[in-house]
């Protein structure tokens, strides 16, 4: 592979990786939702696990249809947020659109130079950098509404060891 295709591959896997975290964001303002909106209702009409776990689905799957704007004014509405987040929204949310939507529209002649490219690769960390910060902040702020549910750091770790186990076990089974 020569020196031009190794580049554009590295600002296609950056361009990659600054989605992963935008979408990691929007995953943030869900679960930030869900503690705040969805489980004190929840809770109150709580009858049995079968009706626990379709409401949960539901309330996912309304939710999760939800364009990233729609999310963020609801988390607004929610009266959570400081003005700093809610600035990082903003900026957030306009730089993923932007990203989605005119990135390599707007970066055309950039990507066709090798300086460009680099420049690109530069830009597409920070647009990672940002909504990492921004996904860090609403989890830092959903940190109590989680603990008072019972999900602290210790049960998020155990969590996420099964499910990596059950990964590992489903992954190792043949295609049915």
């Amino acid at each position: 592979m020569d020196k031009e295709d190794e580049e554009v591959r590295e600002v296609y896997a950056y361009y990659g990786l600054a989605l992963y975290w935008a979408s990691c964001l929007e995953q943030s303002i869900f679960q930030h939702l869900l503690f705040f909106e969805h489980f004190p209702k929840a809770i109150t009409s709580y009858k049995d696990r079968e009706k626990w776990e379709r409401e949960f689905d539901e309330f996912e799957a309304k939710e999760m249809k939800q364009t990233m704007g729609k999310l963020v004014r609801r988390l607004k509405e929610a009266g959570q947020p400081t003005k700093e987040i809610e600035a990082s929204l903003d900026r957030s949310l306009r730089a993923r659109n932007w990203l989605v939507h005119s990135y390599f529209p707007a970066r055309a002649i950039q990507f066709t130079l090798s300086d460009g490219r680099m420049s690109m690769i530069s830009e597409l960390q920070s647009l990672r950098d940002q909504f990492i910060e921004c996904a860090d902040a609403i989890d830092e702020l959903s940190k109590p509404a989680l603990e008072r549910y019972g999900f602290t750091d210790e049960f998020q770790q155990t969590v996420m060891e099964e499910l990596v186990n059950e990964y590992i076990e489903n992954d190792q089974k043949p295609n049915q």
